[in-house]
């Protein structure tokens, strides 16, 4: 009887031990597939942005960065113009007070709209701030090889370069120098005392 009775207790144990060993595998084999549910769905959403960044098409650079189709100047057009400047520059017609975008257009043989592009592509200055450039490089390059600048009166000065006031030569100069043209005659006076006595004598 007491036999009997052990045998059942331990039939029902071992019955309830795999019960619940089944029940925990179960568990186990749930929680495994979630987990590479998971993966595998972060592996599909990684691989969708990065094929979607390499499949981007970058601009073109033409398209960005160069304004030339917008005004329908060639390329041919465009050096022309670039070495008619340079000649330009050298030729000292930038000191004409009265000079206009319209006039150098004229004298370059070109139109405005080609001329302001050029000017703007050789210089990276609009068309005033290009002639008040060259206007201040050339009393600069008066003051240190041909010392006797340094004698003449600031409004002389800004009347020989082409500028139409004392005041508009002194603001240019100082923008463009880093200081005003009284200053920099100085810094030059300081700097080399010898050579500049020698022309005030």
């Amino acid at each position: 009887m007491n036999t009997h009775f052990l045998l059942c207790n331990l039939s029902n144990m071992i019955y309830i031990s795999q019960a619940m060993r089944f029940e925990w595998l179960s568990i186990f084999n749930t929680i495994l597939i979630i987990c590479i549910a998971i993966i595998l769905c972060i592996f599909y959403l990684n691989s969708k942005k990065n094929q979607s960044k390499t499949s981007e098409p970058y601009p073109l650079k033409d398209e960005t960065l160069s304004p030339t189709p917008s005004i329908g100047i060639s390329e041919t057009t465009k050096q022309e113009l670039i070495k008619k400047l340079i000649k330009f520059e050298s030729s000292e017609l930038y000191r004409e007070k009265d000079l206009t975008l319209t006039k150098l257009a004229t004298v370059l043989n070109t139109n405005t709209k080609y001329l302001s592009y050029v000017i703007k592509l050789h210089s990276n200055r609009d068309f005033n701030n290009y002639i008040n450039l060259l206007r201040v490089q050339y009393i600069v390059n008066k003051i240190q090889y041909d010392p006797k600048y340094i004698n003449y009166k600031i409004s002389v000065m800004a009347d020989e370069a082409g500028f139409s006031s004392h005041s508009k030569f002194t603001h240019f100069f100082k923008l463009i120098i880093g200081e005003s043209p009284s200053a920099y005659i100085s810094s030059l006076k300081e700097n080399n005392p010898i050579h500049y006595n020698e022309i005030n004598l």
